[in-house]
């Protein structure tokens, strides 16, 4: 089976005993059933870090094995190269070995006893680093960068004998062996915020401000892994053009009385049955926008709108002590390109577009007014999908790496330009 969002954190976040990782009733996050005796086995970094490695030889089909590998550092951080050193037997003149750095969602493609999961179309990550060797292999030794950002909690290293399986060790479903989980240390997506002039809160995103932006692309909101809806980069197309084969995108700008943002939210099934004022969004889609002075959880709002422009709206003077009954004076509007709550049309999804008076949020939350260029804030952005209007997916602006939207760690960096 393939393992995303929730279930590919928890594998490589609790390699040995894995905790109880439940979701977030007010964030949901995929899930997916552990697979029955899985071959990858794990045993603990004796380190203060509590790094962690696939323990075991690797055996190939053709008789080449891999042996121990030392992996350093033990917990790496965006852009900083991890090294990798192991011995190797079998691999002759003439043999390819590709040695690379992947992201768990990719690299968590398990073989369970009786099962065999393949990877559907394309696995290729523009997060992956490869270096490949060609044989005679004896002795290995290679530097492979992680990407920048990297939100996922860990990097995984494999290896793959071209032209050959792994048959026994610590392997994925496609033959190729995994050799480490390395921790990879958190931070914060860096964005900005344009200065703006003459924005018209109407849910038509035609303004010089938001036609020049691409939009931040949402990704899944517990390990920042990509959306599954998207096909395409986010850069081929500005904020406001609808394509869903770019996923879910937000931007932001301000002026000296307004914070805004704005999202292009494709959906093939616009669907909410919430009609009413401060109704529980998220109990089915919606995006939300939540905003902070710092990333300590405390004095925070969260706002909420669905497609059917219907809003919710809360205060929080620390951690989830949600005040529910308070209500905003923020601006919204949606454009909504399909029928909501139509059973039998194709959608194409909605625009939504908000703007948060900056006297408010100074307010209620510890924010300093006036707003000025160069000021720092704290935000995030989700989208609530319900797919088959069933199955829960969670998108982040930056990922919370806990089953939590009010989680603060993680949230992005909001810098007014």
């Amino acid at each position: 089976m393939r393992l995303t969002g929730l279930a590919a954190s928890c594998l490589f976040g609790h390699l040995v005993a894995a905790s109880g990782c439940g979701g977030d009733p007010r964030g949901p996050a995929e899930r997916a059933e552990p697979p029955a005796e899985p071959v990858l086995r794990a045993v603990d970094f004796a380190d203060p870090q509590g790094g962690q490695r696939f323990d075991g030889e690797v055996k190939f089909a053709g008789g080449a094995t891999i042996g121990p590998r030392q992996i350093a550092p033990a917990e790496a951080h965006a852009g900083e190269a991890i090294q990798v050193r192991f011995t190797a037997t079998g691999i002759g003149a003439g043999a390819r070995l590709r040695v690379g750095l992947r992201a768990p969602q990719i690299a968590g493609l398990q073989e369970a006893r009786g099962q065999t999961s393949v990877p559907r179309g394309q696995v290729d990550d523009p997060r992956d680093r490869f270096v490949e060797l060609a044989g005679p292999v004896e002795e290995v030794a290679v530097e492979l960068p992680l990407a920048s950002p990297w939100h996922a909690s860990h990097a995984v290293i494999v290896a793959e004998l071209v032209g050959d399986v792994a048959v026994a060790g610590p392997r994925r479903a496609d033959g190729a062996a995994i050799l480490a989980a390395v921790r990879v240390a958190g931070g914060p997506l860096q964005i900005t915020a344009a200065r703006a002039s003459a924005i018209a809160v109407d849910g038509v995103l035609d303004e010089p401000t938001w036609t020049a932006q691409a939009g931040v692309p949402l990704t899944l909101s517990l390990d920042g892994e990509p959306d599954p809806s998207a096909r395409a980069p986010a850069q081929a197309g500005s904020l406001g053009s609808l394509a869903p084969e770019l996923g879910t995108r937000v931007a932001f700008a301000w002026d000296d009385e307004f914070l805004y943002a704005a999202a292009d939210v494709p959906d093939d099934d616009l669907w909410t049955e919430y009609a009413q004022q401060d109704d529980p969004l998220y109990k089915q889609e919606a995006f939300e926008l939540f905003v902070a002075a710092t990333g300590e959880g405390r004095r925070y709002l969260e706002y909420q709108v669905s497609a059917r422009g219907v809003t919710f709206d809360a205060r929080f003077p620390r951690y989830r002590a949600g005040d529910e009954a308070w209500d905003s004076r923020w601006e919204t509007a949606v454009r909504a390109d399909g029928t909501v709550n139509a059973a039998r049309d194709r959608d194409r999804g909605f625009v939504v577009e908000v703007a948060i008076p900056w006297d408010e949020l100074c307010a209620e939350t510890e924010l300093a007014c006036p707003p000025r260029a160069g000021m720092q804030l704290r935000v995030n952005a989700f989208r609530l999908e319900r797919v088959g209007r069933k199955r829960a997916v969670g998108l982040s602006l930056s990922p919370t790496r806990a089953p939590d939207f009010h989680a603060w760690d993680n949230a992005a960096v909001l810098r007014l330009e």
